[in-house]
């Protein structure tokens, strides 16, 4: 009898250890159409029709109490893919912890320090308002989130404060020798603040990253050597209000030196959302981007301008699976530069 009660205490004990330990995870995807109305400035017939992953992912996490309020912390996340899972290069995607993936420690009167590859404050931010599920940039807010040398994940160490009186503020950094891979050997430190304000459903959020040698700093130009090359950087604003039935909310982006698609811009976007039934959700968002220029100064696709909208809904069948749908318009330019895009596309998440 004694035998069996220690058998059954030694299995218990794994059991035990690894009860603080949580799998989740998302499973997302569907169909998209993509008309392309105007190319260069002419009238166009293509049309792209996709099935897409809309970011899937699984992730561990857990924490271990340590003492008093305080406890150690930990998370993997990693992105997988019912399309394919394919890089942008068209290269079979390898690793483990390709997402939000950290360990630290954290504690309500003195805050959290983690250290691992996670978001920026910027990231966090810009975000804020974008809820759309989709893989084209211009079914959701993707263009206006779009990944910056100070928006994207990167090998950092960030603490943020506890909450105070719905007051946290996060700093972050990048080391250098993180991102010297990009930069031949030149120093190219990350840095982020951000800070988020919550009462009674009201928000504000402010985020910034400043990038030292990121790989779209703006360059010498050797027929203008007024232009030099510039750190880069980013700011973003929210505000806004949400509780369960409602969304509102409006936000600013201005970006310079760390964009691979514009070298400097500055956009506003909104986004409102109504839950109508316990199940059906309709939700609307718009963005325009103005003054969006290259380093010289000169507009971008002729007048510096882009104009996008996207109305949709979401129909919860349960607690953990949802249908969504969604048509987007997007246009950018003038003249022969002008490009003009209507999108449609329906799918489905499961969140576990």
């Amino acid at each position: 009898m004694k035998k069996t009660l220690i058998a059954l205490t030694l299995a218990a004990l794994p059991v035990a250890a690894s009860a603080d330990v949580i799998l989740y995870g998302q499973v997302k995807g569907g169909i998209e159409v993509d008309f392309y109305d105007k190319m260069g400035g002419e009238k166009s017939k293509d049309t792209t029709t996709a099935i897409v992953d809309y970011g899937s992912r699984i992730g561990f996490k857990g924490h271990e109490h340590l003492n008093g309020d305080l406890k150690a912390i930990w998370q993997v996340e990693q992105r997988v893919d019912i399309a394919g899972g394919r890089n942008e290069d068209g290269s079979i995607a390898r690793g483990f912890g390709t997402r939000n993936s950290f360990i630290g420690l954290q504690s309500d009167t003195i805050g959290t320090v983690k250290a691992g590859y996670f978001s920026t404050p910027v990231d966090d931010a810009v975000g804020r308002l974008d809820e759309w599920e989709y893989s084209s940039d211009y079914l959701g807010l993707g263009n206006y989130t779009r990944g910056t040398d100070a928006s994207k994940r990167a090998v950092a160490v960030s603490y943020t404060t506890p909450n105070m009186a719905g007051f946290s503020a996060t700093a972050y950094v990048s080391p250098s020798d993180n991102n010297s891979g990009k930069t031949e050997g030149r120093d190219s430190t990350i840095y982020g603040l951000g800070a988020t304000y919550e009462n009674s459903g009201f928000f504000a959020d402010v985020a910034g990253g400043y990038v030292k040698n990121g790989k779209n700093n703006g360059t010498l130009d050797a027929a203008n050597p007024n232009i030099k090359e510039k750190a880069g950087y980013q700011a973003v604003a929210n505000v806004g209000y949400e509780n369960e039935q409602v969304l509102a909310g409006i936000g600013y982006n201005r970006a310079v030196n760390v964009d691979s698609k514009y070298d400097v811009s500055n956009e506003v976007a909104a986004t409102v959302a109504y839950k109508v039934t316990p199940s059906l959700r309709l939700k609307g968002s718009a963005a325009h981007g103005f003054k969006i220029s290259d380093h010289r100064g000169n507009p971008y696709a002729g007048d510096g301008k882009y104009y996008q909208g996207i109305v949709g809904a979401d129909y919860a069948l349960s607690k953990r699976t949802t249908v969504n749908g969604q048509v987007g318009f997007y246009q950018e330019g003038k003249g022969d530069d002008k490009t003009q895009r209507s999108l449609a596309g329906v799918g489905l998440k499961h969140k576990f």
